[in-house]
């Protein structure tokens, strides 16, 4: 595979390295996280927490999304683009929907996830019954078809201001209203009646499952926010003039911010094996499985 030689512009240069280094870290641990991710959420016990299904959904538009935006931002630094004006017209938009498309499913299937946790911790039985699995299995469609559905335009144009309210602002703040209506849900349900020791057992995991997705909520709100500011920027100054040097800057770390929000895309299994416990039991048990077999094959 030729690679196109270094450009000279400084902001280019830089853009180019970071690129090319930043975007083959983040898909080496991307596909080995969550290539994970997938066999550990749908093993037996992880399965019976609506939590779960929403994690795993959020894995499968983080893989799309990172093969589509990230690999492809890879290979243009080897010079790997479409030759005709035509052909790099309709990939830039295919990959502009499926990128920003997904991106976007997957921070609202964490907002999904924070839903669950929030209506499972819930005193109330009706609010309950939302974190139940056939509930959250009809969620979680629907957000990806709507996700989906919404970027349609995206095939025609790109709006940054609505990539904005889809992808940054509208989720922080919701990711955020419902992690803290969880926290205080958890620490109401702590004051109640110990019960049996089944439900116990599903409550510790219920818990643990509580602990992963509120991490990963600030760690998706931190890697967010740089792109949220620089957007909001774009939009309150849209018809401020602008010297080419400052365009040449705000172009620039665009790119560096949209490229770093693919860290959302690759860092999952790593927040879950931190602060899971129960997540890190699955994990070990499915390695010492995987290396048992190929034993007996061997």
């Amino acid at each position: 595979m030729s690679s196109l030689p270094p450009p000279t512009n400084p902001y280019k240069i830089i853009e180019f390295y970071f690129i090319r280094y930043f975007c083959t870290v983040l898909l080496i641990l991307g596909t080995f996280g969550n290539t994970l991710n997938i066999c550990i959420f749908t093993r037996s016990k992880l399965r019976s927490v609506s939590c779960s299904w929403y994690f795993l959904a959020a894995t499968c538009e983080n893989f799309i999304a990172l093969y589509v935006g990230c690999l492809t931002r890879l290979l243009s630094t080897f010079d790997v683009n479409p030759r005709t004006t035509l052909s790099a017209s309709i990939y830039c938009k295919f990959r502009s929907y499926f990128t920003y498309g997904n991106l976007s499913a997957s921070m609202w299937l964490i907002i999904g996830a924070c839903m669950d946790r929030w209506a499972s911790s819930s005193s109330n039985v009706r609010i309950r019954s939302i974190g139940e699995i056939k509930i959250a299995k009809r969620i979680i469609l629907s957000i990806i078809c709507i996700m989906h559905l919404i970027y349609d335009p995206m095939l025609y144009c790109y709006d940054g201001f609505f990539f904005f309210l889809t992808y940054s602002f509208l989720p922080c703040c919701l990711m955020l209203i419902f992690g803290l209506l969880t926290i205080h849900n958890v620490r109401t349900s702590r004051r109640r009646i110990a019960q049996t020791n089944n439900i116990q057992n599903n409550r510790k995991t219920s818990v643990q499952m509580t602990v992963m997705l509120l991490v990963q909520v600030i760690c998706s709100i931190m890697i967010s926010l740089p792109i949220s500011l620089q957007s909001m920027y774009n939009v309150l100054t849209r018809n401020y003039y602008k010297s080419q040097q400052q365009q040449q800057l705000e172009r620039f770390l665009n790119i560096l911010f949209i490229t770093t929000t693919f860290m959302n895309s690759a860092i999952s299994f790593y927040i879950f094996t931190l602060t899971g416990k129960t997540f890190r039991g699955e994990l070990k048990k499915f390695l010492c499985c995987k290396v048992t077999i190929n034993s007996v094959v061997s």
